[in-house]
């Protein structure tokens, strides 16, 4: 039984393996593309990265729908499928409207895949066992992170088309999803009850805190290479190492984070926060490369003790089965929205404070994080605040 309970958690922990390879695990390819379709500018060639986020947001809403008819493990599977079929196929494109289009399908595959990454460990496994897992499937997203960096560049290095191949990997986690994952079926017949209940608004607090927290997130690995280029850091090869770094860190700090919210209680957020403001806050006023790097470490690693914390935070506020999935869907939904409006709100913030740069980027999210840490620590004493027993209970609240 426990033998079969391992490969149980290795089916479900392999899911999130593939979500973080969505959208820029081909980017060490685009200098390819771009010689092969020479007619097209820079702008279009980025949209290979870009086209995959603005599908998965709706398919996650789709997927969402889907979960109620058909079930978890059905959904998992066709979304699998279509991920081998959209990832792969790419690089068989003959056109390149034809790879935007399977970039596109891509894109639709994740909207489905991802949401079930922590609804599937909700759904098969409590307690403690449910706590770990969610903090390892971060350490799993962040080694896939790490190996595709390598090989993706690897293969880009023989023909652009070869790195698309890295999608591969999604043909292992089908395999072992299809085995071992039980069968489930769709609970659409409870939506009646739900609509009789009121809105969970803690749970709805959570998602938009999430959805900001990843605006913070993904403006380090889409900066970072800009950013050490133009204030002449390193050379080229410079950015693969820190973020090798801050995907390194990430991935160990996803085993050391069930230690860590036993020990912090309440207090595990506060200390994401203050994590994150650290490494932004170092991004912004060190100029060496070793501060730059302990920085994205800082960074990385927060965001393993965000990711578990926040899909914890909404298992234990879900009253029924079916309102996890859903407000799981709307979670990842929120994350990829934060990635997409990342730009389009820092771009604001230069407009209102008349400053513009990665440095002024960087010092802002340093101060939005550190404040929201601050106010954690003081709403932490104020009056009416749940007993210190309660905290215990909610461990790793966020």
């Amino acid at each position: 039984m426990k033998r079969k309970n391992n490969k149980l958690k290795a089916a479900v922990l392999s899911i999130s393996m593939i979500t973080i390879l969505g959208s820029t695990a081909v980017s060490p390819a685009l200098a390819g593309i771009k010689t092969a379709f020479p007619m097209y500018s820079d702008f279009m060639i980025q949209l290979i990265l870009t086209i995959p986020p603005l599908f998965i947001i709706p398919s996650c809403f789709l997927c969402n729908v889907l979960t109620g008819k058909w079930g978890k493990k059905h959904v998992l599977i066709l979304g699998i499928v279509l991920y081998l079929i959209g990832g792969i196929g790419a690089g068989l494109m003959p056109g390149f409207y034809m790879v935007l289009a399977a970039r596109a399908l891509l894109g639709v595959a994740c909207g489905l895949i991802t949401p079930m990454a922590q609804a599937l460990i909700s759904s098969n496994f409590e307690g403690e066992t449910r706590d770990r897992l969610m903090s390892y499937s971060a350490s799993a997203s962040y080694l896939m992170g790490i190996i595709a960096s390598f090989v993706v560049a690897w293969l880009a290095a023989f023909n652009w088309r070869l790195a698309f191949l890295i999608y591969s990997i999604a043909l292992m986690v089908l395999i072992l999803n299809i085995k071992y994952l039980p069968k489930d079926r769709g609970i659409a017949g409870q939506r009646g009850r739900e609509k009789r209940q009121s809105v969970n608004w803690k749970a709805w607090l959570v998602i938009g805190g999430m959805a900001l927290i990843n605006v913070a997130f993904y403006t380090f690995s889409t900066s970072i290479a800009l950013y050490l280029k133009n204030e002449a850091i390193g050379n080229d090869t410079t950015s693969g190492y820190v973020v090798s770094v801050f995907m390194a860190a990430g991935f160990f700090m996803g085993f050391a984070v069930p230690a860590v919210r036993k020990r912090a209680g309440y207090f595990t957020v506060t200390i994401a926060c203050l994590m994150m403001g650290i490494g932004y806050t170092g991004l912004a006023f060190f100029h060496a490369l070793p501060p730059i790097i302990l920085s994205g470490a800082f960074i990385g690693a927060s965001y393993s003790i965000f990711y578990s914390s926040v899909f914890l935070k909404i298992a234990r506020l879900s009253r029924t089965e079916r309102e996890n999935t859903r407000l799981v869907t709307f979670t990842t939904a929120g994350m990829f929205l934060g990635q997409t409006v990342s730009v389009y709100l820092l771009q604001g913030a230069e407009r209102i404070f008349h400053m513009t740069g990665y440095r002024f980027r960087f010092s802002f999210l340093a101060a939005a994080l550190l404040i929201g840490a601050l106010t954690a620590v003081i709403g932490y004493f104020l009056p009416g605040r749940q007993t210190q027993k309660d905290t215990a209970a909610a461990n790793g609240s966020v």
